[in-house]
C-alpha cells in the first residue's frame, strides 16, 4: 500500500453508511457527506495529506514517477508524478466540531480537522454528470485543521521489544456509533476509540490493551492530559489548535488587528462554514449566505420571522440551538465561541453578499 498514489489506479470508495434505499442506485449525490455527534458517519476512500512528516507515516510504502500511457498508443513520451495522498485511511464525521482520519498502516490518528468533512467532488464527480477529476482526484478537506500528527507513534509499548515492530491492523466495531479500532503490535492489542472533547477543538482518545506489561503515552507538540491506567484502560484527551494546511500555525495575510470582511471570508473557510452554508442561494446542511444580512428568516416554533441582524447572527454563531430556521434539523451546528473581531469580521463578509 503506498501513500504516493501512482497514476492510473482506481479504488472504489467504500461507503460505510448507507445513502440509497430499495429500488434506488447504490451512488450518493450529496458530494459534501457529513455526519453528527449522535450518528457518526465513517467513510473509507483517498485522503489528502496535509504535511505529514516522513516520520508519521514510516510504514508507507513511496511511489515513484512512471512513464506516461496512452490506451491506443501504449508508453508515450514523458513522465507522471504520483498523486499525493493516504490511500488506508477511514474518516469519520462528527458533525462541524470534529472529524478525524484514522490510519491503517500506521494505526494511528493522521489529523483532525473541524468544520466539514470532505469534498468528494474530485472523486466522486458532479452530480449531474458523474464524472470525476481525471488526475488528481484526492477528496479535498473542507474546514479548518487542527490535528496533524507528529513525531512517532504516541503509543509507546515497551515489552517484547515491539518498538521494532509495524502495527498491524485487525479491524473495527461500533460502539456506542463510535468506531473502537484495533491493532496487534507483537504480542499486544491495542482498542482506541476517538471522539470529540468537551472542549472546542479538543479530541479524546480511549485506549484498551491487553497483553503488554508496559506502555507510556506522549504527544508530540500538543497539550495533552491522560488518566490513570485502571485494568490497561485510560483516555487521553488532546487540546488542538489552528493549523494551516502543511502543519505550521497559521500566518494570516490579512490584518487581524480590527474587524475586516478579508478576516470574516477567510473564517467562512477555516472555520468550515462553507461545508454547510453556500454563498449562492443552493440549500446545503445550513441555510444559504446569499443576501442573508437583512433577511427575514422563519424561525422554528415562533408565529412571526427574524430580522438577520447583527444580533440574530452573533447569537447564530454562539448559540445556534436558540433560532432554528425552518425545515432545517436543529443539533447540527455547534457552537463557536469566537471573538468579538471575528465575530464582526463575519458580519462585514455577510453584508457583501447579495442574492446571486
Amino acid at each position: 500500500m503506498k501513500s504516493l498514489l501512482s497514476a492510473g489506479i482506481v479504488v472504489l470508495s467504500i461507503l460505510l453508511s448507507p445513502v440509497a434505499t430499495a429500488g434506488e442506485r447504490f451512488v450518493t449525490f450529496e458530494n459534501l457527506p457529513m455526519g453528527t455527534r449522535e450518528e457518526p458517519f465513517l467513510l473509507r476512500t483517498y485522503f489528502p495529506d496535509p504535511g505529514l512528516s516522513r516520520e508519521v507515516i514510516a510504514n508507507h510504502d513511496l511511489g515513484f514517477r512512471a512513464r506516461k500511457y496512452s490506451p491506443g498508443k501504449g508508453d508515450v513520451k514523458g513522465f507522471v508524478d504520483p498523486i499525493p495522498g493516504i490511500p488506508a485511511a477511514i474518516g469519520v464525521s462528527f458533525g462541524p466540531e470534529l472529524s478525524i482520519c484514522w490510519d491503517t498502516i500506521e494505526c494511528r490518528l493522521l489529523y483532525a480537522w473541524q468544520g466539514g468533512f470532505l469534498d468528494m467532488t474530485n472523486y466522486w464527480g458532479k452530480p449531474e454528470s458523474g464524472r470525476r477529476k481525471g488526475f488528481g482526484y484526492i477528496p479535498e478537506l473542507v474546514g479548518e485543521l487542527i490535528y496533524l500528527s507528529r513525531g512517532s507513534h504516541p503509543l509507546g509499548i515497551f515489552d517484547s521489544y515491539t518498538e521494532t515492530l509495524a502495527p498491524v491492523y485487525r479491524g473495527y466495531r461500533l460502539v456506542d456509533k463510535i468506531p473502537e479500532f484495533s491493532y496487534s503490535l507483537g504480542d499486544s492489542i491495542v482498542h482506541v476509540r476517538i471522539e470529540p472533547g468537551e472542549k472546542p477543538m479538543s479530541i479524546v482518545k480511549h485506549y484498551r490493551i491487553e497483553r503488554a506489561e508496559g506502555f507510556d503515552y506522549f504527544e508530540t507538540g500538543y497539550s495533552f492530559k491522560k488518566t490513570e491506567d485502571k485494568d490497561h484502560s485510560f483516555s487521553v484527551t488532546i487540546q488542538g489548535k489552528p493549523l494551516a494546511i502543511g502543519g505550521q500555525d497559521e500566518e494570516p495575510t490579512f490584518s487581524t488587528d480590527k474587524p475586516n470582511r478579508e478576516w470574516g471570508e477567510s473564517l467562512y473557510t477555516s472555520m468550515g462554514c462553507i461545508a454547510c452554508h453556500s454563498l449562492d442561494g443552493t440549500r446545503g446542511h445550513g441555510p444559504s449566505f446569499a443576501g442573508l444580512f437583512g433577511a427575514e428568516r422563519p424561525i422554528t416554533g415562533m408565529d412571526k420571522k427574524v430580522i438577520a441582524n447583527e444580533k440574530y447572527i452573533i447569537e447564530s454563531i454562539t448559540n445556534p440551538m436558540a433560532k432554528v430556521v425552518e425545515t432545517f434539523p436543529p443539533g447540527y451546528m455547534p457552537p463557536y465561541p469566537l471573538e468579538d473581531k471575528q465575530l464582526r469580521s463575519i458580519i462585514l463578509f455577510l453584508k457583501t453578499l447579495g442574492n446571486e
